[in-house]
């Protein structure tokens, strides 16, 4: 490995052009320079901390920051590091921290490049989503109905939607450990409060029954189960489960009543469809058939004497004033779509209709039928889908066609009027004036011709598959075809592309598009600095999202945005410009289902976010 005096050899202005919060460290963990915004950030002179061992400027991230700097040096890459400011004395913002190797000319680490950014309220929520997880996946030896956790150091309690539902709360309630000691029955609090002090103090785990009030007053019994986490000696958490269980049998149905119930409706389970009867006044469901049954895959106890509210989505529910007054009227209700998961988690789309029907001592009730329209609601999702792209393609067609004889029509005019021209002019100097205006109109030509070709193979590649493709592996690619030009303008790239990053996309559009948006950020520089390109990438749940930033001039987005990707577009004067770059890669971008997305300002550099479609 290179140590730190071999670093210094190699030139580093680049750094102060940088836009972004970057530090540079060497193989000794000390600093050797930062970009102008990272020291405007944390309030540091360059001049100060040069050359100081950067684990002493933040002592209390000091093992974390370290174990991460070694693994940065190994040679993993994209390692992410959350900075907490309340922790440490420098900047008020917390933020996310991405260590990457940093290389020389041969591939040897030298150091590490650290990238800061802000952390973004989804960056939070995947925070939380994460840890959340993980305290999911914690096995226990039984079965669990909802999970928590608890923070002993900030007192905070977190736990999943289930525990709300097994304290009859909305998803909205925050839990603390006080609140939540007041739902259990007097002599059961004082067994859990001693129970979870013996944890946090001894290291002593519980598996406890309680009697548990829910806010509606519903007395019930919960099995809860706590385990403590110690570290250095301390109990920092306690993870846990709580489950409700029944000291008394489940509900039993009464025969009688449904055998009865049944003597009233004698089609009911002969019907190939989904049947329920719900009480019309309080709205439970007095049966089901084995029909629905099936379809649901619950038994029938699941349903019995429990509200149909508690079994639909929220769409259907603001129905239910609607419904009720039709039944009131005409004693049914026009069919109702809403969807429902069944047992398996399985996603269905049904059909409901209802009648009023007298059943025994003439008590009034709701028939309702249940049809599964999945199947068809696909279908018809799938044909609206067909008629928008067959629309698209139809416009796309006009747009092209419309392209071509614009383009067309205006070189042929063109040369039929310098034809005109030469053919009557007599002097030998205006005539060769003329032969080179013709050349020029030809080159023109063949450029405008090239143009379309390229639209049309995008055009005709729409149907070929997609692949799954390694991102860095195009990146290098790319950056052997570019290396004359970046020598020639000085011109770096920083990759901060995770080495298993992979992409689903078009070999030929990938390389095109990486390609189009690098020799732009080149083609496009400030006369006064070299230009510097940053690649980095995130993901979210649809999208690998490639970020391409560089430090050139910029674009005014106010006066030229809503001609950005238009064909011939061109916003600065070089004679390289042909207006087409940019049109390409968003056509290549939308046919595979993609996005394309760019932030700059004029003397600001450019950032352009590739979206590539995980399906």
């Amino acid at each position: 490995m290179i140590r730190s005096k071999n670093s210094s050899s190699f030139s580093l202005d680049w750094i102060k052009q940088i836009p972004s919060l970057i530090v540079i460290i060497d193989t000794d963990f000390r600093l050797i320079s930062a970009s102008p915004r990272w020291e405007a950030n944390f309030q540091l002179s360059l001049e100060q901390v040069q050359d100081k061992y950067f684990i002493d400027l933040f002592p209390e991230l000091a093992q974390e920051l370290k174990t991460r700097l070694k693994y940065s040096l190994d040679g993993l890459r994209d390692i992410k590091f959350k900075y907490n400011a309340s922790d440490c004395q420098y900047s008020s913002e917390d933020s996310i921290w991405h260590l990457n190797p940093w290389k020389d000319g041969y591939g040897n680490i030298i150091g590490v490049i650290i990238k800061i950014e802000p952390v973004t309220k989804t960056q939070e929520l995947q925070l939380e989503l994460n840890k959340t997880k993980l305290l999911l996946n914690n096995k226990t030896s039984v079965a669990k109905i909802g999970s928590f956790e608890l923070d002993t150091k900030n007192k905070s309690l977190l736990w999943t939607p289930i525990v709300n539902k097994i304290h009859g709360l909305s998803t909205d309630f925050v839990p603390t450990l006080e609140n939540t000691l007041d739902f259990y029955v007097d002599e059961y609090k004082v067994l859990i409060k001693n129970v979870v002090d013996e944890a946090i103090k001894a290291g002593k785990p519980w598996n406890v029954k309680a009697k548990l009030k829910q806010k509606d007053g519903t007395i019930i019994w919960v099995n809860t189960i706590g385990r403590p986490k110690f570290k250095d000696g301390i109990c920092t958490r306690i993870i846990g489960t709580i489950q409700q269980v029944k000291e008394e049998n489940k509900i039993e149905v009464k025969k009688t009543v449904l055998e009865a119930e049944l003597s009233e409706y004698p089609l009911f389970e002969k019907i190939p469809l989904g049947l329920a009867i719900i009480d019309f006044e309080n709205g439970n469901f007095l049966n089901v058939n084995q029909q629905f049954i099936k379809l649901s895959g619950f038994e029938k106890e699941h349903y019995i004497n429990r509200n149909f509210n508690e079994f639909i989505d929220k769409s259907f529910v603001t129905k239910e004033a609607s419904l009720v007054e039709q039944l009131k009227t005409k004693e049914s209700f026009d069919p109702v779509k809403f969807s429902f998961v069944n047992k398996l988690g399985h996603m269905l789309n049904l059909k409901v209709t209802g009648n009023l029907v007298k059943g025994l001592n003439n008590k009034t009730s709701i028939l309702c039928t249940i049809e599964n329209i999945t199947t068809q609601t696909k279908l018809e999702k799938r044909l609206k889908n067909t008629i928008i792209e067959s629309r698209e393609k139809n416009d796309q067609l006009l747009n092209f066609a419309h392209m071509v004889s614009h383009n067309l029509k205006t070189h042929a005019t063109n040369f039929s009027l310098l034809l005109n021209f030469l053919n009557d002019e007599k002097g030998l100097i205006q005539r060769n004036k003329y032969m080179t205006m013709l050349f020029n109109a030809s080159d023109n030509l063949s450029e405008t011709i090239k143009g379309l070709r390229e639209i049309v193979a995008v055009k005709s590649n729409l149907n070929n598959e997609k692949k799954l493709l390694s991102l860095n592996e195009s990146v290098f690619t790319v950056e052997q075809n570019v290396a004359g030009l970046l020598k020639q303008t000085n011109g770096k790239i920083i990759n901060e592309i995770s080495d298993d990053t992979k992409v689903k996309a078009l070999p030929a559009y990938l390389n095109s598009i990486l390609t189009n948006c690098i020799t732009n950020s080149i083609k496009y520089r400030c006369d006064n600095k070299p230009p510097i390109i940053i690649l980095s990438t995130e993901e979210n749940k649809h999208y690998t999202v490639l970020s391409i930033e560089d430090n050139g001039l910029g674009i005014d987005l106010e006066k030229y945005g809503d001609q950005l990707f238009g064909l011939y577009k061109t916003f600065h004067r070089n004679n390289e410009s042909r207006g087409i770059g940019l049109y390409i890669t968003k056509n290549q971008m939308e046919a595979m289902k993609g996005k394309i997305t760019v932030d700059s300002a004029p003397g600001q550099g450019t950032t352009f976010k590739f979206y590539f479609n995980k399906k």
